[in-house]
């Protein structure tokens, strides 16, 4: 299935979004995983391979102890994110995926791209606090306040992680963004059950007042409960297009 948006007569793009396995501190496995799949469509055309919130260090990778934490988490230039720009480069097509930033002493969930070049084009953090539990330290563990949106083969493209989009007053600022999609990269655990009984329509909704298609993509994981991936592109209210929820692979997006 594809979903197209704009006349025929525009530049189309070609946006993956990749439900894969991620392990929680197993930074050697998480980017060889993405620069795998940056192998994979070497050479198809693909702007954009997009990964899950976290994929990088995996969603419960966190100790919230600051010393320990720190010592985990990446700068932007740290030597796993200029090695995959290299095989984005060589392999002609961006990727997009969440990470533990580390700056100064200050931590981040963020979101960063890399453009077919290899260069960073954006790094999103999140802007609000649900990626942490409440006992976590204000002074190091940090929202961000950039909504910016990036340029994308023509194309406008805003992110918000997860929870940003939860939150009725993140959400107007979304709403007000002036961009021709969203990336919503995330990690939910929901059961196969209730997913499909009730909150794959709640999510759908959500994001109606968007005005624009909003593509989310999770992880797979073997935590407890295990998120189980899933790649949807929601739009006017309506599911345009999905990877159910345990299927690992790709979803293909043409914009």
């Amino acid at each position: 299935m594809r979903y197209t948006l704009g006349l025929s007569m525009e530049r189309m793009m070609r946006i993956g979004l990749i439900a894969e396995k991620t392990i929680d501190r197993d930074l050697d496995h998480n980017f060889s995983r993405m620069k795998a799949w940056l192998q994979r469509c070497a050479g198809t055309g693909f702007e954009l391979l997009c990964f899950g919130e976290a994929f990088a260090h995996g969603f419960e990778a966190l100790s919230w102890n600051h010393e320990q934490d720190l010592a985990i988490a990446l700068e932007r230039d740290d030597t796993h994110i200029l090695d995959l720009g290299a095989q984005a480069r060589q392999a002609g097509t961006g990727i997009a995926f969440g990470y533990i930033e580390k700056a100064g002493e200050k931590l981040y969930s963020s979101y960063m791209v890399i453009s077919t070049d290899g260069e960073a084009l954006i790094n999103f953090q999140r802007v609000s606090p649900g990626w942490k539990v409440h006992s976590a330290d204000a002074r190091f563990y940090m929202e961000g306040s950039d909504y910016t949106p990036f340029n994308l083969g023509g194309k406008s493209v805003g992110i918000a992680i997860c929870g940003d989009l939860w939150h009725d007053e993140l959400l107007e600022k979304f709403e007000q963004q002036k961009s021709d999609l969203l990336l919503w990269p995330l990690y939910i655990d929901y059961s196969r059950e209730d997913w499909y009984a009730s909150e794959r329509e709640v999510y759908a909704q959500r994001v109606w007042g968007l005005k624009r298609p909003a593509l989310m993509v999770n992880s797979l994981s073997n935590a407890s409960p295990p998120a189980l991936g899933g790649c949807y592109v929601f739009n006017s209210g309506r599911i345009e297009q999905e990877l159910l929820l345990g299927e690992s692979g790709m979803l293909t997006v043409q914009i």
